[in-house]
């Protein structure tokens, strides 16, 4: 029935008398909804011109939704979803399905050109951000293996030809702190700078029950230092440098009830921690000929962090495990294109990378672990050290025709990877060491990336679209094993298939972006504990499949309010999935996906004629999620829940004093969940938060 009445609904939008450009009804005035620019490279033009169902949230929403870090944006993208893991270490992403827990992620990151190829790089503050877009679907023809799932990119405000400093304080409850100042300063006519500083503390969101303090407390620091120089209109060059440093406790995770379906106190002897420094910095350089435009990108990332954590989340000293990892990459891209405006169009490009990581994993017992796992020694510990390097290199090649009403793009990519793994593996009986093993091993890769993508234009307010791509993830090694088979994992494929419309009415007042989609799998990698369960790793299903529907709906109604509504739909499942001779998880739905999202809301725009103030900003959201499951046996997960949201703005000028809250029904829902040593563990998602942010320009 819901999905008969959801038809219904596409349909009766879809069918409603649209306005060209030539017709002028009285009855409408004259004001429109923006023009919606994708600017990652490679694209740069309107969504409606690209074929493929792309999202794009501008500064004012990211402000509006409180949107402080990539999380956040799973309550205003569709078939988006980034569970809230307790911490900045590990970050899952999943677009339509498609995603990982650990290791190599699915879903590709840019943040100003620069990728983000480390999972724990992902969770980073936001500030000064001008726009985030998200492009579902593989991304690979274009960006390589890390965009199977789809492509986030991220772009901070760009050094401006003026002079302006912004500032801003927000406080909230549990003591939630945040301030910024940015700065930008031309410096002659062709270049400009500008800096940015940002903090963050809150004191945590959950308790300890054992220590009866805080788990989840923050400080965390970050720089961006931008330039751009213009010599002329045929050359330009951007630098960036971001660094952030962030010192994190953790983990708010508590027993879960597998039966009862309900979490219980988070209750555990150990302090724990996560730690992380990470740098970033880009170059761009671009260059304008007459008949093409040669685009040179250079960005290295370094990503220190150090990890403490109780590894049984329980009263008993069982186990504590320290991980430092060290992590560095290099990538170097250039890019050719066309620069006529002609029928016929091309792009030609080359990228390569080089990256490695150096990770030391401790894992100590204490005295409940000693005498439960019958340790010989009183004092006894164990490391393993992992020095595990990739590099690749790839290139690809895009060639677009349009004829008018009709257009075509074919794209397709070589991509090359070699990768490493050296290995040691150390028992520490008291002051003894004793090499238990030692390995090294080595992996290659190669695939073809092809794409396809048809569109066509019915007229100025009608474009239905088919897009045909192949996604791609590469295999790699477990940073987890205790059995030679598990020591690496294969790499995944799909074949993706789309099919979209994109409309926009009433002389731009109504845009409506619809997509449905079917990803048939194969090698899908599983996230799986080790078998003992003191670790994680990475093994690959037979076959898997995902499929559904999408739809992104705004309507500007009247000149000072603005409404939408984005749904997405995704039934995922395994079609073939055998994991031993008792475990045939075949039929069951994937993990990490909620069946249904949606997010529905307005602004609304009240003019005040005051000495004291300008204008009142309403901003009003509620955001759903179906239930999901949190492991391959189906055998626990979250329920549908619902998120209330608000933001009240006061503006005099250039000062802005605004009321915030999220969760403000305080709903109750778990974020994460995992199993772990035969048990399993929670994460509640966070309570309601209020409070107040200022933010002056001049």
């Amino acid at each position: 029935m819901k999905r008969i009445t959801f038809i219904a609904i596409v349909l009766f939008v879809i069918n409603q008398p649209g306005y060209t450009q030539n017709e002028k009804p009285d009855t409408l005035k004259n004001y429109k909804l923006d023009e919606i620019i994708i600017q990652s490279p490679k694209y740069n033009r309107n969504i409606l011109e690209i074929p493929a169902s792309a999202s794009m949230v501008p500064e004012r929403m990211i402000e509006f939704n409180r949107i402080e870090n990539l999380t956040d944006i799973s309550s205003v993208i569709p078939n988006f979803f980034m569970p809230d893991y307790g911490s900045k270490l590990t970050s899952p992403v999943y677009i339509r399905g498609v995603g990982n827990r650990i290791n190599t992620p699915s879903v590709g990151l840019y943040v100003d050109e620069i990728p983000y190829f480390e999972k724990a790089a992902f969770n980073f503050d936001f500030f000064d951000v001008e726009r985030i877009e998200v492009l579902r679907g593989p991304q690979g023809t274009l960006y390589g293996r890390n965009a199977m799932g789809g492509l986030i990119h991220i772009i901070t405000n760009k050094p401006q030809q003026k002079q302006f400093t912004t500032v801003f304080a927000d406080y909230g409850n549990f003591n939630q702190i945040r301030s910024g100042i940015t700065h930008n300063q031309p410096i002659g006519k062709s270049l400009s700078i500008q800096g940015s500083l940002n903090q963050r503390h809150n004191d945590g969101f959950y308790t300890n029950s054992f220590s009866q303090t805080e788990v989840d407390k923050i400080n965390s620091y970050s720089g961006r230092l931008k330039a751009l120089y213009s010599s002329s209109e045929i050359f330009n060059a951007s630098a960036s440098l971001q660094y952030e440093d962030s010192r994190q406790g953790g983990y708010p995770y508590a027993l879960f009830d597998d039966e009862k379906m309900e979490a219980g106190e988070i209750n555990y002897d150990k302090e724990s921690l996560y730690n992380r420094k990470l740098f970033s910095t880009g170059l761009s350089l671009n260059y304008t000929a007459p008949l093409f435009l040669l685009r040179m990108m250079y960005s290295l990332q370094s990503l220190k962090d150090y990890q403490e954590i109780d590894q049984d989340f329980t009263p008993e000293s069982l186990f504590f495990v320290e991980q430092d990892q060290n992590f560095l990459v290099f990538t170097q891209e250039w890019n050719v294109e066309s620069n006529k405006k002609g029928a016929y169009q091309w792009l030609f490009g080359t990228f390569g990378f080089s990256q490695g990581l150096t990770k030391t994993v401790t894992v100590e017992y204490g005295e409940d672990g000693l005498a439960k796992y019958h340790v010989p020694h009183p004092s006894f510990h164990y490391t393993k050290d992992y020095y595990n390097t990739n590099s690749g290199i790839a290139f690809f090649h895009q060639s677009t025709l349009n004829l008018g009403s009709f257009f075509f793009s074919a794209g397709i990519r070589a991509d090359y990877e070699k990768a490493t793994l050296e290995y040691e593996y150390d028992n520490f009986p008291g002051s003894a060491q004793v090499r238990v093993e030692s390995a090294m091993s080595e992996l290659k890769f190669f695939e073809i990336l092809p794409k396809v993508a048809v569109q066509y234009t019915i007229s100025d307010h009608i474009i239905p679209y088919i897009t045909v791509a192949k996604g791609y993830n590469s295999g790699g090694f477990n940073a987890t094993f205790e059995r030679e088979e598990d020591r690496s994992f294969d790499p995944e494929h799909s074949w993706n298939y789309e099919a979209g419309l994109k409309a926009k009415w009433l002389r731009q007042r109504i845009y409506a972006n619809l997509a449905f989609f079917y990803i048939d799998w194969t090698k899908q990698q599983i996230y799986q504990t080790v078998p003992s369960g003191t670790g994680s790793m990475l093994t690959n299903a037979g076959k898997s499949e995902s499929k559904g529907v999408e739809l992104e709906l705004k309507v500007l109604p009247a000149e000072n309010l603005e409404t939408w509504i984005t749904m997405g739909y995704n039934d995922a499942k395994f079609v073939e999935y055998i994991k031993s001779e008792n475990e045939n998880y075949s039929g069951n739905y994937l993990p990490y996906v909620p069946r249904f999202s949606f997010n529905t809301g307005g602004n609304y725009e009240l003019k005040v004629k005051a000495d004291f103030l300008d204008k009142i900003r309403f901003h009003l959201t509620y955001n759903g999620f179906g239930k999901h499951y949190w492991h391959e046996t189906n055998e626990a997960w979250q329920d549908y829940y619902g998120l209330l949201n608000h933001r009240v703005c006061f503006e005099k000028n250039n000062i802005v004093l605004s009321f915030w809250g999220k969760n403000i029904l305080n709903t109750g829902y778990n974020s994460f969940y995992f199993q772990a040593l035969g048990n399993s563990y929670a994460q509640i998602g966070k309570p309601a938060t209020l409070g107040l942010h200022l933010k002056v320009t001049f």
